[in-house]
C-alpha cells in the first residue's frame, strides 16, 4: 500500500493545474472575498454606508387634510372623528418613514437627501446616489386609508437602486420591508382594539454577543479551505479513470496483490493531501493575512483535531468516488463532482456566505455535509475554543464518513469486469 500512496501523491505533485486549483485559487478568493467584505463580518457600517435621495411626489398636508375631510363626513361620533383626525395626523406614512430613515441609529449607515424625480434619476444614473425611494402621489391618501379603515390596496413605495446585487441593497430593502411590515402590523392591532393609536417605529443595529465576531478574513479562510479539500476526491477519481484506461488497475487485479489496497491508497493518499493542504491554507492565511492571532498549542491542536477529521472524512469520499469511476469505467464522476456538486456541496454548507436566513432544511442538509460540518466545527472553536463544542460537528463529520466508506467498499469492483 505504500508503494500505491506514493505513487498517488507524486501523480498529484506532476501535475501543475490541479495543484493550482488546490493551493493559489483558494488565497485568491481569500484575499477577494476578504478585502471586499471586511466591513460586513467585522460589524464596521463603512462597507454599508449609502446615500439616498428621496422624492416626494405629494403635498404630504395637502393629504392628511383630504383624509381628514373625508372622516367629517362618515358621520361618525364627534368623539370618533376628532380621534381619527389626531390618528391621521400623527400616523402619516411619509413622516414615519422619514423619521426612521433619518433616526440618529441609522444616521452612520444611511444619508438622505430629498430631490425632485429628475435630479434623483440623474444622480443615480450618476452613481452619486445609490438608491432612490419616491413616494408617489395619492401614497399618504392610500396609506392612511388602509391603515385607519383597512381598506384593500395601500400605499406602494418605489425604489430604484444603482446595484441590485450590491450589499447595501439588501441592507435598505430589508429596513423598508421591516417598516412595511411593522406599520401594518401596528395599524392591524389598534383596528382591532379599537384605539385609533399611531404606529411606532425605529430602527437601529445592536450587538447582542459580547465576543469578537468572526472576521471576513477567518470566514472565507475557512469557507474556502472546506470547499476546495472537496477537489481532492475529483482529483483522485481522475487519476484512478486515467489508470483504468493505462491498464494499471487491471494489472493490479492480475497481481497478486488485493484490490482493495488500491482503494485504501488512494482514501490515504487523499487525506494525507487535505491535511497538507488545510496546513497550508491556514497557516499561510495567518502568515500573510493576519487571519488568526492565537499563538498557542491548545488553539492550534483543535484546529488539528477538526482539520484531520474533515482529511479523514475527504479520503472516504474519494474512496467512494474512486470505486464509482472504475464501475463505470467513465471520467463522468469526477467532471460532475467538480464541475457542480462541489459548488452544491459549498453553498449548503456555507463557504460562501451565511445561511442564517436560509430555510431550516436547508440549513439542516448543510449541516450533514462534510464541508458543512467542519466549517460549523471551526467557527465554534474560533468563537469558544471549548472541545466539548466540537464533539457534535465531529460527530457528523465522522458518521457521514463512514457511511462514503460503507458504500465505496460496496461498490468497489474485486474482480473482472465492471461487476
Amino acid at each position: 500500500m505504500g508503494a500505491f500512496l506514493v505513487k498517488d501523491i507524486m501523480l498529484l505533485l506532476r501535475d501543475r493545474s490541479e495543484l493550482l486549483i488546490l493551493l493559489a485559487m483558494p488565497f485568491l478568493l481569500i484575499a477577494i472575498l476578504g478585502f471586499s467584505l471586511r466591513g460586513i463580518f467585522s460589524g464596521d457600517l463603512e462597507a454599508l454606508e449609502m446615500d439616498i435621495a428621496l422624492v416626494a411626489e405629494e403635498d404630504e398636508a395637502q393629504a392628511v387634510a383630504s383624509i381628514q375631510n373625508e372622516i367629517g363626513q362618515m358621520g361618525l361620533p364627534p368623539g370618533q372623528v376628532q380621534a381619527l383626525k389626531q390618528a391621521a395626523q400623527s400616523a402619516s406614512p411619509q413622516k414615519m418613514l422619514i423619521s426612521l430613515l433619518e433616526d440618529e441609529n441609522l444616521s452612520e449607515l444611511i444619508t438622505v437627501e430629498r430631490m425632485a424625480r429628475a435630479q434623483a434619476q440623474e444622480s443615480l444614473d450618476e452613481e452619486t446616489v445609490d438608491a432612490v425611494i419616491t413616494l408617489p402621489e395619492g401614497f399618504t391618501e392610500d396609506s392612511l386609508r388602509n391603515m385607519l379603515f383597512g381598506s384593500s390596496g395601500g400605499g406602494k413605495l418605489e425604489l430604484l437602486v444603482a446595484d441590485l446585487s450590491s450589499p447595501q441593497t439588501d441592507v435598505l430593502h430589508s429596513i423598508l420591508q421591516e417598516f412595511v411590515r411593522t406599520v401594518n402590523f401596528e395599524a392591524s392591532i389598534s383596528r382591532l382594539s379599537g384605539r385609533e393609536a399611531a404606529a411606532e417605529v425605529s430602527g437601529g443595529i445592536e450587538t447582542i454577543t459580547a465576543r469578537q465576531p468572526i472576521t471576513s478574513f477567518q470566514y472565507y479562510t475557512v469557507g474556502m479551505a472546506v470547499m476546495f479539500v472537496l477537489f481532492v476526491g475529483s482529483t483522485i477519481a481522475g487519476q484512478a479513470n486515467l489508470e483504468q484506461k493505462q491498464m494499471v488497475f487491471d494489472r493490479i487485479r492480475l497481481s497478486d496483490r488485493p484490490p482493495l489496497l488500491y482503494l485504501t491508497g488512494k482514501a490515504i493518499a487523499a487525506a494525507a493531501i487535505v491535511t497538507v493542504q488545510l496546513a497550508l491554507l491556514f497557516g499561510l492565511s495567518a502568515l500573510l493575512f493576519q487571519t488568526f492571532a492565537a499563538d498557542s498549542w491548545a488553539f492550534w491542536s483543535g484546529i488539528a483535531i477538526i482539520s484531520i477529521t474533515l482529511a479523514l472524512s475527504v479520503g472516504c469520499l474519494a474512496a467512494l468516488m474512486v470505486a464509482i469511476t472504475l464501475r463505470l469505467e467513465s471520467d463522468a464522476v469526477p467532471a460532475i463532482f467538480s464541475g457542480g456538486v462541489i459548488s452544491l456541496m459549498a453553498f449548503i454548507g456555507g463557504s460562501f456566505m451565511p445561511l442564517d436566513g436560509m430555510p431550516e432544511m436547508l440549513r439542516a442538509i448543510g449541516n450533514w455535509t462534510p464541508n458543512g460540518a467542519a466549517l460549523s466545527a471551526y467557527f465554534s472553536w474560533l468563537l469558544e475554543p471549548d472541545f466539548g463544542q466540537l464533539c457534535e460537528p465531529l460527530m457528523r463529520i465522522a458518521i457521514v464518513a463512514a457511511v462514503f466508506l460503507s458504500l465505496a467498499l460496496a461498490l468497489f469492483p474485486r474482480k473482472g469486469g465492471t461487476a
